[in-house]
């Protein structure tokens, strides 16, 4: 018998020549760029710095390009004092870890007792990061896929505030996309960034799969910028998956979230993820879209590897910013994975079924009335029952933990229902990682502009502020927010 050993190789960086860009800028100012030319098409020009931004000119901007200076990436240690420079030195902490560069931008500058710990919880982000690395490189073996090591440092933002979060993703985003405070977290292909809420560190979830688009870019799979299908984009990194600060899984394995979610999904099919990218970019369809990607994934890299691999070599010579048609795109599909699209629907069902039986996979259950959620550095718990006998009053209680690992921080926790009412609780001044409770009342106070009905079913909104800010005095002397509707 012979054993074929697939190795995947991770090449180093080579030099490279750089340019030097004369460029026009709006006021009609003359600059000059030093970078490598990323991806030019439809009328622009991508140059990639030397801290791994990318800048977006138009042709008509770019007056000379002189191939004239050496390509030399910043090291971690400049990405790490620029960052500093952004955004306030108080605010700012940072941690080199091999190529990483950790940073933290703080809502207050830190007392010194706290020093300690946000070293800490740098720490341990970092070697979460780390993982990241292996998990992926293990992935690009199994699946006989050529990686690359990064050529410049990866930057992992976290945002201790969630307000300073949103203000920096509404900046980098500009409106596309998701609604920015439906976003836990993100990666930017022209900044190279990966931000995230505090919050998130608790499951590390979304710091993984934002940390699989960061790795997918930077490693040689696929180029930033290129018309990549959002389906194959989100799909390699919906099938890795975090427990606490561990990876338990990689795409060949059935995630535990996604694959109880399938049968539930009835407004979206393969079809159009396959040739349209709509779907996840509005708030509705995208958790749906996400769940059909990792279906579609799963199988392929499953059930039709050597496919698999030629489609990933595909995606990764497509050019940065250049256009490409829907039609166009599906044929690249049909041709390495035929163009029965039900067939393929059918066989992942099967196939899905025999995997979980392997994995002994047992989905969790939701308990009824019970809902665990994050939100604003809370990690929350609460009970809600619907008492008939006081006309289907919603009775709600819990418990909330201050999820901040750095400082003590006071809540109001707004529960709001489907029949304008809502339960308020103030926690004032809650210790770093201590969990109080949230006692028992009735949610009857009613929502500005409502009459008040029964109700069975009820949102969280949950705002955190530091206890010495005027708001936590307005809140505890008498002058709580008011929830808002559809906020």
């Amino acid at each position: 018998m012979c054993l074929l050993v697939v190795m995947v190789f991770c090449l180093p960086a080579v030099p490279a020549k750089a340019d030097r860009f004369t460029i026009i800028d709006e006021t009609g100012s003359r600059k000059q760029v030093d970078g490598k030319l990323h991806g030019s098409g439809q009328g622009a020009v991508a140059i990639e710095l030397p801290d791994g931004r990318i800048e977006l000119y138009t042709q008509a901007a770019l007056l000379e390009r002189d191939n004239s200076v050496e390509w030399q990436p910043e090291t971690p240690e400049q990405i790490a004092r620029g960052l500093a420079d952004r955004f306030g030195p108080e605010v700012f902490r940072s941690k080199i870890d091999g190529n990483y560069v950790i940073g933290m931008v703080l809502m207050d500058p830190l007392e010194r007792s706290a020093e300690t710990a946000a070293d800490g919880f740098l720490r341990k982000a970092a070697r979460f990061m780390n993982q990241v690395d292996d998990i992926f490189e293990d992935f690009a073996t199994s699946a006989r896929l050529t990686i690359h090591d990064a050529e410049v440092p990866l930057v992992l933002l976290i945002f201790e505030s969630d307000s300073d979060f949103n203000s920096y993703a509404t900046t980098v985003m500009k409106g596309q996309g998701l609604s920015v405070n439906r976003i836990s977290g993100f990666y930017d292909g022209l900044t190279n960034y990966l931000s995230i809420r505090m919050a998130e560190c608790a499951t590390f979830e979304v710091p993984l799969h934002e940390a699989i688009h960061q790795q997918v870019y930077n490693r040689g799979i696929l180029q930033r910028l290129a018309p990549v299908p959002a389906w194959f984009n989100e799909g390699i990194a919906t099938g890795f998956e975090a427990n606490k600060d561990r990876i338990r899984s990689g795409p060949i394995q059935v995630h535990s979230r996604f694959a109880t979610r399938v049968a539930d999904i009835q407004n979206l099919n393969w079809d159009v993820l396959i040739s349209d990218d709509e779907a996840f970019r509005g708030d509705v369809l995208a958790g749906d879209a996400y769940c059909l990607a990792w279906c579609l994934h799963w199988l392929l890299v499953n059930e039709h590897r050597d496919a698999y691999r030629s489609y990933v070599e595909l995606l990764s010579k497509k050019e940065p910013l250049a256009k490409q048609d829907p039609q166009f795109r599906a044929g690249e599909f049909v041709q390495l994975f035929g163009d029965d699209i039900p067939a393929l629907e059918r066989q992942f069902s099967q196939a899905l079924k025999i995997a979980m039986r392997k994995q002994r996979f047992r989905p969790e259950k939701p308990t009824p009335g019970m809902m665990v959620s994050q939100q604003n550095l809370a990690e929350l718990e609460i009970k809600a029952t619907t008492r008939v006998d006081r006309g289907g009053v919603l009775e709600v209680q819990g418990r909330l933990r201050n999820m901040n690992p750095l400082r003590s921080l006071t809540f109001a926790v707004n529960l709001v229902t489907d029949g304008g009412t809502y339960a308020q609780w103030i926690v004032p001044n809650v210790d770093s990682e201590r969990t109080v409770p949230l006692p028992l009342q009735y949610a009857t106070r009613v929502m500005p502009g409502q009459t008040g009905q029964a109700s069975s079913t009820f949102r969280v909104e949950v705002i955190s502020v530091l206890p010495t800010s005027s708001q936590a005095r307005e809140w505890t002397q008498g002058s709580p927010p008011v929830p808002l509707e559809g906020r």
